[in-house]
C-alpha cells in the first residue's frame, strides 16, 4: 500500500489517463521475454505434488528447468507461504528501482510462465525524488539526514560547533568559520539560521530537531550557498557528544530517473479479467505484509483460476506514487477487460475491508456472502493512502482493492515473514479466490 501520494497528485493522474483514453492510441512499452527458472522452494513443493498426483515430471533440462504444476484445484497457502517466503525472505527488501525489485519480478514471471501463461516483463521510468543525505562522526557508520530545500548539495568535513538555535549573537560566540555548525529547531526561520551561518564563513550547517523524530526543513524562496541538512531529534545527544570532533555533513539530493517493471501474464489473446498485486517494498522492511503476501496470494488464483481472458498483473514501484500501474494503464488502457481485482497486504487481518468500485464491491459481497462469519465489508482507505485499482478506474475499469486491513508494522523493519498470520493469510485468499471465481462466471468462465 503506498501512503506517499497526495489526493491531489492522484485526481491529476486520474484526469490525464481519462484525457488519454479519450484522445490517443496506447503505446507498447518495451517487452522483455520471461526466462524459465523457478525458486527451489516452490520446485520442490510442486515436485512433491506432482509426484504424488500422478502429474509428469519437470523437464530434465537442468535445475532452472520450470516445475510442471496443476493447473486447477483448491488454492493452497503452503504455496503462497511458499511464494511469501521468497519474496521476503531470499530476496527480501524490494524498493522500487532496484536490483530485488528486478529480481523479484523475474522470480514472478517464472512462476506464471510454469502456471501457463504467455508472460513478458514492461519496464518502465518515472522521475523521482531522492535524498541520500547523512551525517558521519568520525569512523563512526553514518547516520540518514534531509537535505533542506533550498540548500546547496555537496560533502564536507570540518569540526563541528554549537550554534545554538542559529541567532547572529549565537554563531559569532561559536567561531564558526571553516566549521560546520550544529543548531537546534526553533527560534528562527530555517532561511535565517543558514544565512546567518553562511555569512559568518561556516561550510554547513546541521538543525536537529528539538523533539525526537525526523522533519524536512525548507527555505522557502531563499537559496543557501553551504549545504545543510535537517536531523532526526534523537540525534541529539550523539551529535553534542560530537562537539570539538570532525564530522562529515553529507548533502545529496535532487530527481533521478528510475527504471522499474511490471509483470503481465496472459491466458489467451485478449484480457477480459483482471487480477493484480504490487510486489515491490520501501527500503526499510522486506514488505512481507505489504506486500509479497497480496503478490503471493495473487500468483496462487492465477494458478487456481487460469482460463482464457485471465490475466495477472505484478506492479513495480507502487510504493512511490503507484508508478507501476499508472505505466501500464497508460500503456493498455484497460483494454477490454471487464473488472479488476487487486491485492494489497493479505496477512494480518484487522478491519478488513474491500475498497474501490461500489458495483463491483457489491458484487463481491454477493458472492461470498454478507454474514458475520466472513470479516470483508465495504470501506475506504485512509487520507492519503491508496493502491493499484485508482490508476484502473481513472479509466473507466471497475475495479476495487481486497485488504486484510490495518497493520502497524507496515513500512518499518517489523513487517516480517514471521510477522504473517498464516490463519488470516488462508482466510483471505480463501475470499479473493471465491470472489475470483464468482466474477469470471459473470463472464462465462470458470
Amino acid at each position: 500500500m503506498t501512503t506517499t501520494l497526495p489526493f491531489a497528485a492522484r485526481m491529476l493522474f486520474a484526469s490525464t489517463l481519462t484525457f488519454l483514453a479519450a484522445c490517443s492510441a496506447p503505446a507498447s512499452p518495451p517487452l522483455v521475454a520471461a526466462t524459465a527458472s523457478a525458486t527451489a522452494q516452490v520446485t520442490a513443493a510442486d515436485a512433491t505434488r506432482a509426484s504424488s498426483t500422478g502429474a509428469r515430471s519437470a523437464s530434465s533440462t537442468g535445475a532452472n528447468a520450470p516445475p510442471t504444476v496443476p493447473l486447477d484445484g483448491p488454492v493452497d497457502v503452503d504455496r503462497v507461504l511458499a511464494h511469501l517466503k521468497v519474496l521476503s525472505v531470499d530476496i527480501g527488501s524490494r524498493p522500487a528501482g532496484s536490483e530485488p525489485e528486478r529480481r523479484a519480478a523475474q522470480y514472478i514471471a517464472d512462476v506464471l510462465k510454469a502456471q501457463g501463461y504467455t508472460t513478458t516483463i514492461e519496464t518502465f521510468t518515472y522521475p523521482a525524488r531522492f535524498d541520500d543525505s547523512s551525517v558521519t562522526i568520525g569512523s563512526e557508520t553514518p547516520f540518514k539526514g534531509a537535505l533542506i530545500d533550498g540548500a546547496a548539495t555537496g560533502k564536507v568535513t570540518a569540526t563541528l560547533v554549537d550554534g545554538g538555535t542559529g541567532l547572529p549573537e549565537q554563531v559569532a560566540a561559536a567561531r564558526v568559520q571553516g566549521n560546520i555548525v550544529l543548531m537546534r529547531r526553533g527560534g528562527l526561520p530555517f532561511a535565517q539560521k543558514i544565512a546567518n551561518a553562511q555569512d559568518a564563513g561556516a561550510l554547513a550547517v546541521i538543525i536537529v530537531n528539538n523533539e525526537a523524530g525526523p522533519f524536512h526543513g525548507t527555505l522557502g524562496q531563499q537559496r543557501a550557498s553551504i549545504p545543510a541538512i535537517a536531523i532526526d531529534g534523537a540525534r541529539a545527544d550523539r551529535l553534542r557528544a560530537a562537539l570539538g570532533q570532525s564530522v562529515t555533513v553529507e548533502a545529496a539530493g535532487g530527481t533521478r530517473t528510475v527504471t522499474s517493471q511490471n509483470v503481465v501474464g496472459q491466458r489467451g489473446s485478449t484480457c477480459r479479467a483482471y487480477i493484480g498485486a504490487h510486489y515491490d517494498s520501501v527500503a526499510e522492511g522486506p514488505g512481507a505484509n505489504d506486500n509479497a503476501s497480496g503478490t503471493a496470494s495473487m500468483l496462487e488464483m492465477a494458478r487456481v483460476r487460469g482460463t482464457d481472458g485471465l490475466c495477472a498483473l505484478a506492479f513495480g514501484s507502487e510504493e512511490t506514487g503507484l508508478h507501476g500501474s499508472q505505466a501500464f494503464v497508460a500503456a493498455h488502457l484497460a483494454g477490454t477487460a471487464q473488472f479488476m481485482l487487486n491485492f494489497d497486504m493479505m496477512g494480518r487481518i484487522d478491519d478488513a475491508i474491500i475498497v474501490g468500485d461500489g458495483g463491483l464491491t457489491q458484487s463481491i459481497l454477493g458472492i461470498i456472502g454478507r454474514g458475520s462469519d466472513q470479516p470483508l465489508r465495504a470501506g475506504t482507505f485512509p487520507p492519503f493512502a491508496s493502491s493499484d485499482h485508482v490508476s484502473f478506474a481513472s479509466v473507466g475499469l471497475p475495479a476495487v482493492t481486497i485488504t486484510s486491513g490495518n497493520d502497524p508494522a507496515i513500512h518499518t523493519a517489523r513487517d516480517t515473514y514471521e510477522a504473517v498470520r498464516p490463519a488470516d493469510l488462508k482466510t483471505m485468499l480463501t475470499l479473493g479466490d471465491a470472489a475470483l471465481a464468482g466474477m469470471l462466471k459473470t463472464l462465462g468462465r470458470r
